[in-house]
């Protein structure tokens, strides 16, 4: 059972090409409203925005929103119950229907070409599901040498269009290992796709996002979209996954993401994966033990 749906009256007289999907839990009132002002000022007009709140007693998601619904393309709805990762993800999914879909998160923000530039690459290479948007990090308090370990690995792919089988060979290579394709705020989906993909796990708290990449992968083509930087990706203690770091939530997702590699049928495919989920298991173990014994 919904919530309250707060919305503009002329919403559905609107010419939609792009659903941005913004699902929010207790989100900073500064933060929110920078990531949604960023939205309001793309270059690109046919968007439509649906903020799926989470919902918790104290949230205040409904009064920070509230200002920006005088955009007939902005609707609000909140959830009785609280949902999870997964779950407020796949509420804002089920909610929208465009062709195609890119999520927007609570924390970041996108310059004005950000949508322009993903659809051209849509709208041009028919076969692409995924877009990967370039784009910086703010961190905000202690480094983060992960994020650094991203950028380095991603400068290595040159702007431009990649088969999705070969590049996920690639990336099993490497065992999964940075999220090269990138956080869901700056990646652009095609909605036919992820129709056929499904929705995201709802028991993965970590590495969703990786895993339903690997989903779009086996059946799609994936743009590293590189030429600038589109956006910022904010890194603060209070995010979902600094918090999942301190809890030690999600520590085996990685392990997991193998197995829908592995489950997709494809022989060559399900020997690398299982390959590269041993020696991402052995790793793992002997972090652990180096950590125990030292």
């Amino acid at each position: 059972m919904e919530g309250e749906l707060l919305s503009s009256p002329n919403l559905e007289h609107t010419t939609v090409v792009i659903d941005v999907l913004v699902p929010t839990y207790r989100p900073t009132h500064s933060h929110l409203t920078v990531a949604l002002t960023s939205l309001q000022r793309q270059t690109c007009a046919d968007w439509r925005c649906f903020i799926h709140d989470d919902a918790v007693p104290e949230s205040e998601s409904a009064s920070i929103v509230r200002p920006f619904l005088a955009d007939h393309r902005i609707r609000f709805q909140s959830s009785h119950r609280r949902l999870g990762i997964g779950g407020n993800w796949n509420a804002c999914l089920g909610a929208t229907h465009a062709p195609f879909v890119a999520f927007l998160f609570q924390d970041d923000l996108w310059e004005p070409t950000y949508l322009g530039a993903a659809l051209d690459v849509l709208t041009h290479h028919p076969s692409v599901g995924v877009v990967s948007m370039r784009h910086t990090y703010a961190m905000e308090g202690r480094e983060h040498p992960i994020y650094q370990e991203v950028q380095d690995v991603r400068s290595t792919f040159a702007p431009g269009l990649y088969q999705g089988q070969d590049f996920l060979r690639l990336w099993l290579e490497r065992g999964l290992r940075p999220n090269i394709i990138g956080e869901p705020s700056f990646v652009v989906l095609r909605r036919s796709v992820m129709e056929d993909a499904g929705f995201f796990l709802t028991n993965m708290s970590q590495a969703l996002d990786t895993e339903y990449w690997l989903r779009m992968l086996l059946r799609s083509d994936w743009y590293h979209c590189a030429d600038q930087s589109y956006g910022s990706f904010r890194v603060h203690p209070q995010a979902a996954s600094a918090q999942n770091e301190r809890d030690r939530v999600g520590l085996f997702d990685r392990l997991r993401c193998f197995n829908t590699v592995i489950a997709s049928g494809d022989p060559s495919l399900k020997t690398l994966a299982k390959r590269s989920k041993r020696r991402a298991f052995l790793s793992m173990m002997n972090k652990f033990f180096v950590r125990i014994f030292r």
